[in-house]
C-alpha cells in the first residue's frame, strides 16, 4: 500500500523544485526558513520537502511512496524526523521541546541519508527558546537540515534570522489560486469571493467557506453602514459583529472596505452577490472615514499580529468609533 505523500500546491511547485536542485548541487543549507502569510500552504511545500530528502527512490519531483521511508515519514515515525510544534493550538513551542531538538541534532542519521527537524510555527518558540536553538543552527552537524516554517518573522530574533536562509514565498498567483480553488467550492464566483476574503490566501479561503463568519458576511458589512451613519453604537455593533477569530475578521474587514473604496471611485471590484448591496451603500460613506478607517484597521492588525493580545470588545469598539467619526486613528 501507498504511503500518503504530501505534493506542494501548485504555486509552490517551483519553490521545490528549485529547494531541490540547491540539495543536489550541494547547496541546501542547513537552516532554512520559510516565510510565507498563514494559510498560503507553506506547511505543505515544507512537507513534500521533508518526504523528498527522507524518500530512498524519490521520482517525478516528489517521494516515491512506495520505500520503507516514505511509510514512515507519512506515518510520523522515522528516527530522523523530528516534528516540532505547539501541544496546542496558540499555544508556545516550549523550551523542552528546543533542547530535544539539540539532542536530536547531534545524533547520527539510522538511514544514513538525512536528519530533518520541521519547526512550525517558528514564532511559537518565546525568547528562551530561540536563544536555546541558536547554536544549533549554526552548526546542526552534518547532512542535517533545520526546516523552520513562519507566518510571522518579525517575532523571531535577529540571532535565528542571520542563521538561516530565508525563502520569502509570497502570496499566490490570483490566477493560480483560483484554478485550484474554484472546483472545490463550485465555481469561479464563490471562489472569488472566498478568496478575497480570505487576503489571498487558498488555504484559508477553502476553510472560510464553512465558517459562520464568511456566510454573515452581508449582516457584517450592514452593521459596519449603520455604524458609519449613525444609526447604532460602537459598542452594540462590537456585540453583533463578536467574531470568534478577530485576525481572520479584520483581514475580512480591511477587505470590504477596500472593496467599497473601490466602488466609490468608479473601479471594477470582486462581484460577491452577498455582498452587493452592503458593499454599495458602504461605498456612499464619505471616503475620508472610509480611509481612515481602513488605516485603523492595519493598525490593528500589526497589533494583533505582534502577540499583544489586546482585548476583542475594546479592540472592536474602537474601530467602530474610527467608522462613526468619533475616534481618531492614531487611537488605537
Amino acid at each position: 500500500m501507498s504511503a500518503a505523500i504530501q505534493a506542494p500546491n501548485p504555486w509552490h511547485r517551483e519553490a521545490l523544485a528549485q529547494m531541490q536542485a540547491q540539495q543536489q548541487e550541494g547547496r541546501l543549507p542547513h537552516a532554512l526558513l520559510l516565510s510565507a502569510a498563514a494559510g498560503t500552504g507553506a506547511l505543505q511545500l515544507a512537507q513534500s520537502l521533508v518526504q523528498w530528502l527522507l524518500c530512498e527512490r524519490p521520482r517525478g519531483g516528489l517521494a516515491c511512496g512506495e520505500c520503507q521511508g516514505c511509510h514512515l515519514s507519512t506515518s510520523g515515525t522515522h528516527p530522523d524526523l523530528l516534528r516540532v510544534a505547539p501541544a496546542e493550538t496558540g499555544k508556545a513551542i516550549r523550551i523542552d521541546q528546543v533542547r530535544e531538538v539539540v539532542e536530536f541534532s547531534a545524533r547520527t542519521a539510522q538511514y544514513s541519508g538525512y536528519r530533518v527537524v520541521l519547526l512550525e510555527p517558528a514564532e511559537a518558540m518565546n525568547r528562551a527558546s530561540q536563544n536555546a536553538l541558536l547554536k544549533t543552527l549554526e552548526e546542526p552537524g552534518a547532512q542535517t537540515l533545520l526546516l523552520l516554517v513562519s507566518y510571522r518573522t518579525s517575532a523571531l530574533l535577529p540571532t535565528v534570522l542571520s542563521r538561516c536562509q530565508m525563502r520569502r514565498l509570497g502570496t499566490p498567483d490570483e490566477a493560480l489560486a483560483l484554478e485550484w480553488l474554484a472546483p472545490q467550492v463550485g465555481g469561479m464566483t464563490p471562489a472569488q469571493a472566498l478568496l478575497t476574503a480570505a487576503g489571498g490566501a487558498p488555504i484559508k479561503a477553502l476553510a472560510l467557506e464553512q465558517s459562520d463568519g464568511f456566510a454573515a458576511r452581508g449582516k457584517a458589512v450592514a452593521v459596519l453602514h449603520r455604524v458609519a451613519l449613525g444609526e447604532i453604537s460602537a459598542v452594540s455593533a462590537a456585540r453583533q459583529l463578536n467574531p470568534s477569530d478577530v485576525a481572520d475578521w479584520l483581514a475580512s474587514c480591511h477587505g470590504w472596505v477596500h472593496q467599497a473604496l473601490r466602488q466609490a471611485n468608479g473601479l471594477p471590484g470582486v462581484d460577491d452577490p452577498q455582498l452587493r448591496g452592503p458593499l454599495a451603500a458602504l461605498a456612499q460613506v464619505p471616503q475620508a472615514r472610509l480611509l481612515a478607517f481602513a488605516e485603523a484597521l492595519v493598525r490593528a492588525r500589526r497589533l494583533h499580529a505582534s502577540g499583544a493580545n489586546p482585548n476583542k470588545d475594546l479592540l472592536l469598539e474602537q474601530l467602530m468609533l474610527v467608522l462613526a467619526g468619533i475616534e481618531q486613528v492614531a487611537q488605537l
